[in-house]
């Protein structure tokens, strides 16, 4: 059940694109929408090396950036109250100030499903270089996660990449049971490099999605998935990828599978990622 959703109002192309999504699930689960801005007073003032003489400049760009940061900021909230204002969603704002990904996670614990850009997070036009908090906050455990590209596109389709790991099962199975769509066709691909026989791998999964009402298909993809995964969704006509998003290292500590991290950076469709 999907009560309580969290949109990132990134600042970035996305932005639009995650407003649009949230308030689809918003109405389609009667959820209330909470926009989070962060603003960074630390990157922001920090404009690097500064030469001798140069005290006066430098505070004055970065008070320059703090304005512009604050500007779109407050775009970025208009934005996101009209559009839940016409189309009659619960909303609030959430204004923190500190560090992005800190700040992001602390709202996440009491939302049930974040939506931010695929690429940039809390930029407003001013931190050129913010693009890997979005890794950041995903190997940080924050799932599960819809993270959505520039260009608004419905979500009516789905392709599940699955191999048969207890990662990837968990992200079908969240994909099913949290019920944030409603049943629709579904892809079920296995790809180069799975446990197990493919065939069997992809109808057990297709059985247990078929379970949840999802019509579904089967593809085994002769491909290492980080070679073809975004390929195989444009060919399945997919508008929305589900995978698991992170890998456990011989230390025991989770980080963010090289698959999802190419999917993340390089996709055109929204991702749906859960660990």
């Amino acid at each position: 059940m999907i009560k309580r959703i969290l949109v990132a109002l990134s600042g970035t192309p996305c932005t639009g694109s995650a407003i649009a999504h949230a308030i689809e699930l918003a109405k389609t689960h009667d959820a209330e929408l909470s926009g989070v801005t962060v603003i960074d007073p630390n990157k922001l003032l920090d404009v690097g090396p500064i030469p001798i003489g140069g005290a006066a400049a430098a505070h004055e760009l970065g008070e320059h950036r703090m304005h512009l940061a604050e500007e779109h900021i407050e775009e970025a909230i208009g934005q996101f109250e009209t559009a839940c204002g016409n189309a009659g969603v619960t909303n609030r704002v959430l204004r923190e100030s500190g560090d992005s990904a800190e700040k992001l996670l602390a709202d996440w614990r009491y939302h049930d499903l974040t939506i931010i850009g695929l690429r940039g997070l809390f930029e407003y036009g001013v931190l050129h270089d913010h693009g890997h908090l979005v890794l950041d906050v995903i190997g940080a455990g924050l799932r599960p996660l819809l993270a959505v590209s520039e260009e608004h596109r419905p979500i009516q389709r789905a392709m599940v990449s699955y191999d048969g790991s207890p990662l990837a099962a968990r992200a079908m199975k969240a994909y099913c049971m949290l019920d944030i769509w409603k049943p629709m066709p579904t892809t079920v691909v296995s790809f180069l490099g799975q446990d197990g026989d493919s065939d069997t791998l992809l109808a057990d999964a297709a059985s247990y999605l078929e379970s949840h009402t999802f019509s579904t298909t089967k593809k085994r993809i002769e491909e290492k998935p980080r070679n073809a995964i975004l390929r195989t969704m444009e060919d399945c006509d997919a508008d929305l990828l589900v995978m698991g998003a992170a890998k456990r290292t011989r230390l025991g500590r989770k980080l963010l599978g090289d698959t999802a991290r190419f999917a993340l950076e390089n996709s055109t469709r929204p991702i749906f990622l859960h660990h």
